[in-house]
């Protein structure tokens, strides 16, 4: 199980220092086998909003752009294909610490001059993604702190939980347990029912009532499958060690994150003759979402 410090302080009124909060769920029972920061030192970068583009003249894959922190327009050169007029981008200003050894100057890129850069996800260490710039909404405040505005002074926790101890596979269960672990408060978020407004129903069969005793299922319409995931919610699916995919899979992973609970969704389109829940049988396989194929034989129930 690994979590976001931050994303459990929502669930308990827990205020101690990561060492000390890590040192006593270790005590309690829970081991902590990792504490790691969620992204690269760096400093002096804020968010910024890229107001004009132009070809960069003596070289086809840059750009001289100009961006703006909210106080003042900078030109800084840039090379990265989804540099446009209009979106809000992290930018290291001149002076800009990124890691230890790696520090923002002023620049002459071909012959024109650059005062800053333009950062991508990887060049900040919070994923692997150099294929351009992180675009962040439009909302993202201009000039802030881009370490604030992130809230990135966090910390990725592990645990090496035993099969035991199910109820810590999610943030609420845990963050009961640390309430009573560490003497703090018990502050459980407010989650409104959504009742059902759709009469469709699919068909659920359990051939394994032992293994799962209750499947249930709701058909939803009417969604944006190509609706882009909000960033928060992929920086605490980041910070929890889940990949964002998409809008759908990611709701449902921060779900079974945040409440334990296991989730999937399926495209309704595809889906026909109704739902089993089973033990796999010998020579079945299963793609998944990754397009990785798996064997299922009879000590998985799928």
């Amino acid at each position: 199980m690994r979590f976001s410090y931050q994303w459990l302080k929502q669930w308990v009124a827990v205020d101690l220092g990561v060492d000390e909060f890590a040192r006593r769920l270790t005590n309690a029972g829970l081991e902590v086998g990792q504490v790691m920061p969620v992204a690269a030192p760096f400093d002096g970068v804020c968010v910024a909003e890229i107001t004009h583009c132009e070809p960069h003249p003596d070289a086809d894959k840059l750009k001289v752009c100009r961006i703006n922190d909210g106080e003042q327009d900078f030109q800084v050169v840039c090379g990265a294909p989804n540099a446009a007029p209009g979106i809000k981008i992290p930018l290291a200003r001149v002076g800009a610490s990124l890691g230890e050894d790696f520090k923002i100057k002023k620049a002459r890129l071909r012959g024109v001059e650059s005062f800053g850069m333009a950062c991508s996800a990887r060049e900040l260490g919070l994923s692997d993604d150099h294929s351009g710039l992180m675009v962040l909404p439009e909302d993202a405040p201009l000039g802030m702190d881009f370490r604030d505005y992130l809230e990135l002074d966090d910390s990725s926790i592990e645990l090496e939980l035993t099969p035991n101890r199910a109820d810590c596979l999610g943030i609420r269960g845990l963050a009961r347990d640390v309430a009573a672990s560490c003497q703090a408060e018990f502050t459980p978020v407010e989650i409104k029912p959504v009742a059902a407004n759709i009469a469709d129903e699919f068909p659920i069969t359990l051939e394994d009532p032992e293994g799962c005793p209750k499947y249930a299922g709701r058909i939803i319409r009417g969604i944006d499958p190509a609706a882009r995931t909000p960033l928060w919610m992929v920086e605490r699916l980041r910070r929890s060690g889940v990949r964002s995919i998409s809008a759908v899979v990611d709701i449902t992973n921060y779900v079974m994150l945040e409440l334990g609970q296991p989730m999937h969704a399926f495209d309704f389109d595809t889906l026909s003759g109704g739902i089993t829940v089973r033990r796999g049988r010998a020579g079945e396989k299963l793609v998944l979402l990754d397009e990785k194929e798996v064997d299922v034989g009879p000590d998985l129930l799928a």
